[in-house]
């Protein structure tokens, strides 16, 4: 079962009063944004603690920061700067993710259900979401509900694999036959439609 964190672009006033000041700022949103840990780090940190920098793209570099520490392996760091972010905009569907993201990997899984319901109430056909919430339920033994998330997902997205290969696989845990040669078509076509749209 995999998580995905989501990262977000910093989108910068571009007209600040110094120009060199702007330039330092479209600097450090650059590295915000970088794949390498340490770089993210330092430039989001250095956007977060601009006061140049509106409460949303100071959202935006918590949760980067966020990803950073999480890949890391820095949990609390995480949940500690998605919450931030999420204090900064209370509408930062990607916080609540990343954070309940964060929270299941710390084996908390119902504050990582109560943040994929928040994402959720923010963008209800938001798939990695209903997903993810499967997971966290599977994980808590709640297989009826897994599957529900499992189905919401597919239904709104019909092409995702990860929902149905989980799907699936709660239906192999279960030891449902009936459900595994149900669901075995299912992955199959999901499967080809997949690989097909992909071209």
């Amino acid at each position: 079962m995999k998580l995905f964190i989501a990262v977000l672009a910093l989108g910068l006033a571009p007209a600040l009063v110094n120009p060199a000041g702007a330039q330092n700022l479209r600097q450090s949103a650059s590295q915000c944004t970088s794949s390498k840990v340490e770089r993210a780090i330092q430039g989001c940190t250095r956007i977060i603690q601009s006061s140049r920098v509106n409460r949303k793209n100071k959202a935006v570099a918590y949760v980067n920061r966020g990803n950073a520490y999480s890949k890391q392996g820095d949990l609390d760091r995480a949940i500690a700067d998605f919450t931030k972010a999420t204090k900064s905009d209370s509408r930062s569907l990607i916080a609540f993710y990343n954070r309940g993201n964060a929270h299941f990997a710390q084996e908390n899984f119902d504050q990582a259900i109560a943040d994929f319901n928040r994402a959720i109430s923010l963008q209800p056909d938001h798939v990695l979401s209903y997903n993810n919430r499967g997971n966290a339920y599977l994980a808590k033994g709640d297989t009826e509900r897994a599957i529900a998330q499992f189905n919401k997902a597919l239904e709104i997205d019909p092409n995702n694999t990860q929902a149905a290969s989980n799907r699936a696989l709660v239906y192999v845990k279960e030891g449902d036959i009936g459900g595994i040669i149900r669901n075995f078509g299912a992955v199959v076509k999901v499967f080809f439609r997949s690989l097909f749209a992909r071209k």
